[in-house]
């Protein structure tokens, strides 16, 4: 979780995408392993250089795309991550976590990509894209069919999350939740699709 908008425009930069989507189904909740930012093992780890934010207070999309990397085979965890994207670039104004940069940790195994309104201009001719871009669900769900894996921006207690879209049946989508740790359905803890998203990123194979 995230505090304010300056947080948002800079955490909508992060990306990693991983080994192969190519196991997942519609059902495909479980094959995503769970992450829980506020795990004892990282939680009050620094998120990249921040003298205040933490793992565990800041640290969803970092989470988030810790699970969507080790989905696909590659062996990492929040902490490894962190470590990683600190000593490599991969976070602006001490903690706000590049999407594109996020993937080299990968060596070019992952692709990230901004899922836009159908029709939109894209709007990624800089890193600062607005992030208030909501594809239709089923865009989301064709995303899943196709074997990817989704990173999308919610609200917890009104304040910018992130959480892993894992897959679809009868029109609830699967959630893994970095703040939890735990997997549910997005409706369950969330709402609507259109009431609770904000945006949302693909992960896929290169």
């Amino acid at each position: 979780m995230k505090r304010g908008w300056r947080r948002a425009l800079g955490a909508s930069l992060l990306a990693v995408a991983t080994w192969s989507a190519g196991g997942l189904s519609a059902a495909a909740g479980p094959s995503v392993p769970t992450f829980n930012q506020r795990s004892l093992q990282w939680s009050r780890d620094a998120l990249g250089s921040d003298p205040v934010d933490t793992i565990g207070s800041a640290g969803c999309a970092l989470t988030a795309v810790t699970m969507v990397t080790a989905a696909y085979g590659y062996s990492t965890n929040p902490q490894r991550l962190n470590r990683w994207l600190t000593a490599h670039g991969g976070y602006i104004e001490n903690d706000l976590l590049l999407w594109r940069q996020a993937g080299a940790a990968t060596q070019g195994a992952v692709r990230w990509q901004w899922l836009h309104v159908p029709g939109i201009v894209s709007q990624l001719k800089t890193d600062a894209q607005d992030i208030e871009d909501l594809p239709p669900q089923s865009l989301v769900e064709a995303q899943l069919d196709a074997g990817r894996l989704v990173v999308a921006e919610v609200r917890l207690s009104g304040h910018m999350h992130f959480v892993v879209i894992t897959g679809h049946s009868g029109g609830s989508l699967y959630i893994n939740d970095p703040w939890y740790g735990d997997r549910t359905t997005l409706q369950a803890r969330y709402g609507t699709y259109r009431q609770a998203v904000h945006s949302a990123q693909v992960f896929y194979r290169s």
